[in-house]
């Protein structure tokens, strides 16, 4: 027992670590994928984790319908990567239930890269308190920052929160990327990603409604990728980095509204943000003026989708 304690506090070595970018890491080995070197592929939903097998199934075959996140953070007051990861490790995690987060690094920051494993959108909500004191207190007293100006949050949306049927996936695959690509400037907003874009530049969305989605661009400096709809995943590269707890949750709970809306409304309607933003919550709303003091909504839209606007209240 105390020597499986004792390995099971090791201190935590990023020279060992699973990462991303397919980069070479400190040790000359080669990275894997970000959501791939996990000891336990685990599910977390509303009130547990669940197991699922090397292909990121259930262990009854079903597939999951979650949200992974990659947080860049960059490291302001401690200079070594390990140590930085091992603040992480001993300080966020705890927070959290066991075995949901990972680290990784990443030449482009200089602070790990925290990576979650599948969770659902009643586990994040859950969750909001221990993600504000991430953000509003341990972040700050380490010296880590998310600001977008240099970070990101890379959003891994299942396939399968788009329906049952394959057909669905795909037109609602479209639909998100068409209505991203087009309002690109409304989203950077609405996603809390500033002028630095070059690794999620805008892309062609004039034939959104027949694009394969199997034949989708992967490349890193692109705003949506779609490489990964095959095996069950898409993700948003626009995201920027969250500069605090409130940055965080209006973001994701925008990201929620989106994949909702695109299940039910018409390309047609798609070219009225004020229908895809009908019935949005507070959250959501209270981004929105953002974006209207940002100059890229206009106060008739957002004074049309006020009285629509549906009161929730998550910390």
């Amino acid at each position: 027992m105390r020597k499986e304690a004792r390995n099971e506090n090791a201190r935590l070595d990023l020279n060992t670590l699973q990462g991303y970018h397919a980069q070479t890491n400190y040790d000359g080995n080669r990275e894997s994928y970000a959501f791939q070197g996990y000891k336990k592929n685990l599910y977390f939903v509303s009130d547990r984790a669940q197991k699922l097998d090397e292909n990121f199934k259930l262990l009854d075959g079903s597939e999951v319908k979650g949200y992974g996140l990659e947080i860049e953070t960059n490291s302001n007051s401690i200079d070594s990567r390990a140590v930085a990861a091992n603040v992480v490790k001993y300080v966020v995690y705890p927070l959290f239930p066991a075995n949901l987060f990972k680290c990784q690094s990443d030449s482009s920051i200089t602070g790990p890269e925290i990576i979650t494993q599948v969770m659902t959108k009643a586990f994040i909500r859950n969750h909001y308190k221990d993600f504000k004191q991430m953000y509003n207190e341990i972040f700050p007293a380490f010296g880590f920052s998310c600001q977008n100006s240099d970070c990101g949050m890379h959003v891994n949306i299942s396939t399968a929160l788009f329906g049952k049927e394959m057909a669905q996936r795909e037109e609602c695959v479209r639909k998100l990327y068409y209505f991203i690509n087009k309002n690109y400037d409304l989203c950077k907003v609405l996603f809390n990603r500033t002028n630095e874009t070059t690794y999620c530049r805008k892309m062609p969305y004039e034939n959104a409604k027949n694009m394969n989605v199997y034949n989708m661009p992967s490349s890193h400096v692109n705003c949506f990728n779609g490489s990964h709809f095959a095996v069950g995943r898409i993700e948003i590269r626009l995201v920027g980095g969250q500069k605090d707890f409130t940055c965080f949750r209006d973001t994701m709970e925008t990201i929620f509204h989106l994949v909702d809306v695109v299940k039910s409304i018409s390309w047609k309607d798609l070219d009225d943000v004020t229908k895809v933003f009908n019935e949005c919550n507070n959250y959501v709303y209270d981004r929105l003026t953002k974006c209207c003091t940002s100059l890229v909504l206009s106060q008739s839209d957002l004074d049309r989708i006020a009285p629509t606007i549906k009161r929730v209240e998550y910390i």
